[in-house]
């Protein structure tokens, strides 16, 4: 009698999960790692799981994409995180500018669709030492994806 319970719970669960949004962070972060995974050098993991919130510290739902190859196997190629925000914009996403920075050959942005937050960090940071621009080995890049407040 209880497996007969479970099944109208599963299938409600099923109908009800695409109406909190959150299925479509964990879709846009298997698309994420579709786009990094197109830069062959790179090595891409994806997880779910909860993710760090910006705002306060605390912990979300949500998932998770990590990409890493070496800086020089993508010289000259577009920026994987400036594929990011290409894909994120021409797909309806928003970007927070309040919570955007640049440095020296790495990134941080935010972007927000339907109560769904992405955060983007990463590159290969780069400095100047002797006169001399020096970039470092490895680019990483970090995605995380949650729904939170906006």
């Amino acid at each position: 009698m209880r497996k007969n319970c479970l099944q109208p719970l599963s299938v409600l669960l099923l109908l009800l999960l695409p109406a909190t949004g959150l299925c479509e962070g964990i879709a846009g972060c298997a698309t994420i790692a579709g786009i990094l995974s197109v830069y062959p050098p790179m090595t891409v993991r994806k997880s779910e799981g909860p993710v760090g919130s910006f705002r306060n510290g605390g912990e979300l739902p949500g998932c998770r994409v990590q990409a890493s190859c070496p800086t020089a196997l993508i010289s000259g190629e577009v920026d994987p995180a400036d594929a990011l925000r290409i894909y994120f914009a021409g797909t309806g996403w928003s970007e927070d500018d309040r919570l955007a920075a640049d440095g020296p050959g790495v990134t941080a942005f935010v972007f927000r669709k339907g109560g769904i937050s992405c955060r983007v960090e990463g590159g290969a940071h780069s400095w100047i030492q002797g006169g001399k621009t020096w970039t470092a080995e490895r680019y990483d890049i970090s995605v995380e994806c949650a729904r939170g407040p906006e």
